[in-house]
């Protein structure tokens, strides 16, 4: 099965950045491991995120948005306490194969759509980096890439 996933932040601050967006995809990436539900498409907005995902009938989405959303604060919070906040709730729709074509085209033009809605580069250049420490958030681990 297939479906579309949204979720925005705490009265649509855009309060995502670009080290929060990486966070936000690597928490994504690791609830779709433990919950079983495959990323097809993604986007990261400064203030809502944009899913096209893959999973079994048995799997229950509200688990996967659950892990995500909470994780992904957590380690986008780690920087700068309490700058990503979701607020309640989230959409989900189904989506049938034949629409995955459109659904993925609509998905990735979400930076196009919103030009205003691009996460800016960090304020804070590097707050707390250790020496030895990739930037990328210190788990070594490449940006995950939300593609087919």
């Amino acid at each position: 099965m297939y479906a579309h996933i949204t979720w925005h932040t705490w009265r649509r601050v855009g309060c995502i950045d670009e080290r929060a967006a990486h966070e936000v995809r690597v928490a994504i990436a690791s609830a779709g491991k433990r919950t079983g539900l495959q990323v097809v498409k993604g986007e990261v907005l400064a203030n809502h995120i944009h899913l096209l995902v893959s999973f079994r009938p048995d799997t229950r989405i509200s688990d996967f948005i659950r892990l995500a959303k909470s994780v992904a604060a957590t380690r986008a919070n780690r920087f700068v306490v309490g700058a990503v906040r979701w607020a309640r709730g989230y959409y989900v729709a189904t989506i049938h194969k034949s629409d995955l074509p459109r659904v993925i085209r609509y998905i990735g033009q979400q930076f196009q759509r919103h030009p205003d809605l691009v996460p800016r580069k960090s304020r804070f250049s590097d707050p707390g980096r250790k020496p030895g420490v990739h930037q990328n958030g210190g788990d070594n681990s490449p940006d995950p890439q939300f593609t087919l």
